[in-house]
């Protein structure tokens, strides 16, 4: 495999749903590839608050922009499926950056693993909550969230206090 096969690949993600959604109700849920871009602008902030560095943030979300592409082999399976499936992400991972530029991946998702888990987790809470708009039934995901980082921890406690559609009161005329 080479870095065309790879790119061809990840372009598959745009057509891997989210699954966990399906099961409270959420029709026709973001995709992988609309996930890890929200991700890794999470994990650019992560890093901006833990380095003070625009480069490290951007090799964190350079890192978190990769964290799910071992689902395009895998497809996106849900905490409940995970329980029956034998599914090997890591040697997923590992095949498919089985190229020489794949190492760089590699060491990107090893060094800021802690910081792109986080931001994987804080994306979930953002997007239970605008689902939870439709369907009660997904802030349920939002809620059951851990993370590792101080940085995170502190994001999400100014998540909780922010109305998702705050931006609604520009688009209401007075």
């Amino acid at each position: 495999m080479g870095l065309p096969d790879f790119l061809y690949e990840s372009c598959s993600l745009k057509n891997v749903p989210r699954s966990g959604w399906f099961k409270v109700g959420i029709e026709n849920p973001e995709s992988v590839a609309e996930h890890s871009f929200l991700a890794a602008v999470i994990a650019f902030f992560l890093g901006m608050r833990r380095f003070g560095s625009v480069e490290e943030a951007c090799k964190c979300a350079t890192a978190a922009l990769f964290h799910d592409l071992h689902e395009a082999r895998t497809l996106d399976l849900h905490r409940l499926a995970k329980r029956y499936a034998d599914v090997d992400e890591e040697r997923a991972r590992e095949d498919q950056l089985d190229f020489p530029e794949g190492e760089a991946v590699r060491e990107l998702l090893e060094r800021y693993g802690d910081l792109v888990r986080d931001a994987d987790r804080l994306e979930l809470f953002i997007q239970s909550r605008v689902y939870g708009r439709r369907c009660e039934d997904a802030m349920l995901y939002g809620d059951s969230i851990s993370l590792e980082s101080e940085e995170a921890k502190a994001l999400l406690e100014e998540l909780k206090k922010t109305d998702p559609r705050w931006w609604l009161r520009f688009e209401v005329h007075r």
